[in-house]
């Protein structure tokens, strides 16, 4: 195994290059954070693969009608789905920018993938978005239907950002005492918003997420700043690793990379499930950075980068549908 301590080169050439930062750049905005997110897809994520047919749709959720983009990984019929929730620090992010990735996942999963194009913000005030989320999930068997599928495992898997309206969501299905999906995926989440993990410091800037733009982000979310919030902070929909009712929550995998700022605060999450008796995985992924498995043309390698990722994430989720099947 590689050593923890030791930056993938492949990370370590995109950090002295297209991902170093601009000193000159000044405060991030709305509009430049959104078209540098979009900027870098090509050079690092790549096209997409070829899947055996994608389409566009839209749910009607209580907050509003929100668009999806489904996979179908090949003609062979499928009873297993896999929402899909894209971060971007709640502020950026959308079908295309994640479009290679959930075409890779889908063709590793095996899985019908729907994205969901959740509204961003400052658009939409917390926790708009947590409610379209789950009012997707609650959804997503009978759209499945819509589109030809009887789906028996349903999954949901999101990155950063979305992670969090993943824990957020399913924390609000079981207060509401709604059913919750199979199985989980988080890669990356994040999870509290103290922002007072100790990776806070490790990897306070020039590994690609900062400390402090996650501080922005939180703020762009939020609506206010983190300082004003007190003890609002540890509000289960702001900071589901706070949740009462993580002993609800289906069977997860966890995914951290070992040079985020946000690792521990993942790596928190792992700890709360166990003590809260849900069956997790927990996969740490040596040398990487925050959105590591975007970047699939530009890592490649064979153990730790994003395909070889993704083919873990593809057998866990056949493991959760296989022990379904055979309860």
């Amino acid at each position: 195994m590689a050593d923890l301590q030791t930056l993938d080169p492949q990370i370590a050439d995109l950090l002295a290059g297209i991902l170093r930062p601009d000193p000159s750049a000044g405060s991030p905005t709305v509009e430049g954070v959104r078209a540098a997110t979009s900027r870098l897809n090509e050079p690092l994520a790549g096209p997409g693969e070829p899947v055996f047919r994608t389409w566009d749709s839209t749910a009607d959720t209580s907050q509003g009608q929100v668009p999806l983009r489904w996979y179908q990984p090949s003609a062979a019929s499928q009873d297993s789905l896999l929402v899909y929730i894209h971060g971007g620090g709640w502020v950026a992010g959308n079908l295309e920018t994640h479009d290679t990735l959930c075409r890779a996942l889908a063709l590793r999963t095996s899985n019908i993938v729907v994205s969901v194009d959740y509204t961003l913000s400052p658009k939409a005030v917390h926790p708009q978005a947590i409610f379209e989320v789950a009012d997707i999930f609650q959804q997503a068997k009978q759209l499945a239907i819509q589109s030809g599928f009887e789906i028996r495992n349903l999954a949901v898997a999101g990155d950063s950002a979305g992670g969090h309206l993943i824990a957020s969501a399913l924390h609000h299905l079981a207060v509401s005492g709604l059913a919750l999906p199979d199985a989980a995926v988080f890669l990356y989440p994040i999870t509290d918003a103290s922002l007072s993990y100790p990776s806070y410091a490790r990897f306070a800037d020039r590994f690609g997420l900062t400390a402090e733009r996650m501080r922005w982000y939180w703020q762009q979310y939020l609506g206010e700043d983190l300082a004003a919030m007190g003890d609002r902070l540890r509000d289960p929909y702001v900071s589901p690793l706070h949740s009462s009712q993580l002993h609800r929550f289906p069977p997860s995998l966890v995914l951290t990379a070992a040079f985020d700022v946000l690792h521990d605060e993942a790596e928190a999450l792992v700890h709360r499930l166990r003590e809260s008796s849900v069956p997790v995985e927990h996969i740490d992924v040596p040398g990487q950075i925050h959105g590591f498995l975007r970047y699939r043309k530009a890592l490649t390698d064979p153990v730790y980068g994003p395909d070889a990722v993704m083919e873990q994430i593809g057998k866990y989720l056949n493991r959760q549908a296989s022990a379904k099947t055979t309860a």
